[in-house]
């Protein structure tokens, strides 16, 4: 007999841990590309925690909403007719499964060596996850050098292509700062080289499609190398964590990785890392989208680019240095040179004040998402001003 061992375990104050944490209600988290999901969402979501889409005999309804989603993101991007796409836990987990795909589809050809680990090409601006899909997948990252308006280099990429190249990653909204790469540009070279191109527009996939001049970035399955792209809905989307999503120009990269589940009822297949997988997330876009659609998040997404732009233009006038402006809602700024604070010690300062801020390749990092307001910045300012008279 198994004896309850509760009485032994050191008991935790809930209450105590959690007041450790912050909460995006108060506007003063700007290290995130998350944010507090929008009320109705929430609400929502709490109603659909249980639906699987990996069960989708028990939860046709919700797969269809699924499908429904990915028709909403596919519109933004021109995605083919015969396009498919999931609803997954978030960008890393879309991006693993698009690396998948692609080697699964492109180690098929008699040109790779086998006895070398084939190779993806991505900036070193890419995502984390990349990374992690690299060493999953037993494949090789070459890492090409980004341009000081921090794209990836072009001539350096096309210099990089070997044999064993077998796809091409480009980011459209990067972690760091928010800037997109070339994307024509990678089309073409792409193209010249027979690579399949996939774009991680984790952060940017909800945020490019909604400004005035979204055609000059050329985010679109017009391209004709793309294969797949990157679209959280947990982040400028606005529905609970987690919801990621993965666009696919057709369903032959979704069938390089496809399962059949034998134990479920209808024998579904499954392209997924995840087998369980909530349908909350898709519920709650869905709805979120019938209440707000296009017009409603482009207000959204609009309030945030103009907060970001008055921070920068108020640090301007302060002294700090904006290494590249921001088009996006993703800030990097460098302290004056008067300061005698050096970036690291003035980050932390910040955070001692309840301002988080993240440092990336010595700059201050800003994210200004739809929690933190115009009056949340003045006082922000407010407490920079304060930090500058007191040194």
């Amino acid at each position: 007999m198994i004896e309850d061992q509760s009485s032994s375990v050191r008991r935790i104050n809930l209450n105590s841990e959690l007041e450790k944490d912050f909460s995006y209600t108060t506007g003063q988290i700007l290290s995130s590309m998350n944010c507090q999901a929008e009320k109705n969402a929430r609400e929502i979501f709490i109603q659909y925690l249980e639906s699987n889409l990996g069960d989708p005999a028990l939860f046709p309804g919700t797969k269809n909403i699924e499908a429904y989603v990915i028709g909403i993101l596919g519109r933004f991007f021109d995605l083919p007719e015969n396009g498919t796409g999931l609803v997954l836990a978030g960008g890393s987990e879309a991006n693993i499964t698009a690396m998948w795909a692609i080697r699964n589809n492109e180690r098929k050809k008699t040109t790779h060596s086998h006895s070398h680990p084939l190779e993806i090409l991505a900036p070193q601006s890419a995502h984390i996850s990349i990374n992690k899909a690299i060493d999953l997948l037993n494949l090789k990252l070459v890492s090409i050098p980004v341009t000081d308006k921090y794209q990836i280099d072009i001539k350096k990429a096309k210099r990089s292509i070997s044999s064993q190249t077998i796809g091409v990653v480009g980011v459209a909204g990067t972690t760091a700062f928010g800037t997109i790469d070339p994307l024509l540009e990678l089309n073409e070279l792409c193209l010249e080289n027979g690579l399949p191109l996939h774009i991680d527009a984790a952060f940017g996939g909800m945020v490019f499609p909604f400004l005035p001049n979204s055609i000059d970035y050329n985010l679109s399955f017009e391209l004709k190398s793309l294969v797949s792209m990157t679209v959280d809905i947990h982040k400028m989307g606005r529905v609970p964590i987690p919801g990621g999503g993965l666009l696919w120009r057709d369903k032959s990269y979704a069938q390089a990785i496809e399962f059949t589940l034998p134990y479920l009822a209808g024998h579904p297949r499954q392209n997924t890392l995840s087998g369980t997988r909530s349908g909350a997330s898709s519920v709650a876009f869905a709805y979120l989208w019938e209440i707000l659609g296009f017009k409603g998040f482009q207000t959204e997404v609009e309030r945030c680019i103009q907060n970001t732009k008055f921070l920068a233009g108020e640090l301007v006038k302060r002294g700090f240095k904006i290494p590249n402006d921001p088009i996006i809602n993703i800030l990097g700024v460098q302290i004056p040179d008067f300061s005698s604070f050096s970036q690291e010690e003035f980050h932390k300062v910040l955070w001692d004040h309840g301002w988080t801020t993240s440092l990336v390749n010595s700059a201050l990092r800003f994210v200004i998402m739809p929690a933190t307001s115009r009056e949340h910045l003045i006082k922000l300012l407010h407490v920079i001003d304060d930090l500058m008279k007191e040194e």
